[in-house]
């Protein structure tokens, strides 16, 4: 399965949009179910920003936090998509993500965040993330 997307200039929307919403599915499965940072690595821009709790996080720092075996780190994500909107070589999705968590560390627990992610057409027509915005909800 590939995990960036080239989409050829034939593709239908509703195929393309399907396509996008893949790639935010994989992104999260790479990063914390097959914990591998090479290949988490390949679906990102060079330039690749993660904004999370009220940082500014680098490509190298957000690789540094995919956990570790012995961290025994399971989820399970599903996700309530918004918008996927492409123009030209860039293109943006919005949706919600609920995320049931459980590890050695924390134990269970759940998360819902509303997120943001940018993707450029790179040469090659690869589709790659350039920036996730991810802004986490607490219940009142």
């Amino acid at each position: 399965m590939a995990i960036a997307a080239t989409l050829s200039p034939g593709v239908q929307a509703d195929d393309a949009m399907a396509e996008f919403k893949r790639i935010v599915v994989d992104y999260y499965k790479v990063y914390y179910t097959e914990l591998d940072r090479r290949k988490y690595r390949s679906m990102l821009t060079d330039d690749y920003v993660l904004l999370e709790n009220g940082e500014i996080i680098s490509l190298e720092k957000d690789i540094s936090l995919i956990p570790t075996p012995q961290d025994e780190y399971q989820r399970k994500d599903t996700f309530d998509f918004r918008a996927v909107k492409i123009q030209k070589d860039v293109a943006y999705l919005v949706y919600f993500l609920n995320s049931d968590i459980r590890d050695k560390q924390d134990g269970a627990r759940h998360r819902e965040y509303l997120e943001s992610m940018i993707l450029r057409r790179e040469a090659g027509g690869t589709w790659r993330v350039a920036l996730l915005h991810s802004t986490k909800l607490s219940k009142p």
